[in-house]
């Protein structure tokens, strides 16, 4: 037998584990929703037919949706900082 005749023994698959692997679980930020809504801003604003006349009712819909939702849950700016800020600015007068 030459060398090119001798047969080439192919690996052998590894057996799966009898663990079966768990899904992690998807987590949405609110950034996500927010990209869901500029996506949604970009493909209308295109206006090349993305959409079609059936489907804008939809898209219209859930645009309207995400924008409250955002506005509902985005963070709570914390306000206490500016009133210290602006109390700071005022300052202590000298009388020398």
């Amino acid at each position: 037998m030459t060398e090119e005749d001798k047969e080439i023994q192919m690996p052998k698959p590894e057996e799966p584990a009898d663990e079966t692997p768990v899904a992690e679980p998807v987590n949405l930020t609110i950034n996500d929703i927010h990209y869901c809504k500029k996506i949604i801003e970009i493909a209308v604003e295109k206006g090349t037919g993305i959409f079609k006349a059936d489907e804008l009712a939809v898209v219209g819909s859930t645009y309207n949706r995400i924008t409250k939702w955002l506005l509902e849950n985005q963070p709570k700016e914390d306000n206490t900082e500016s009133k210290e800020t602006s109390t700071d600015q005022q300052g202590e007068e000298k009388n020398d």
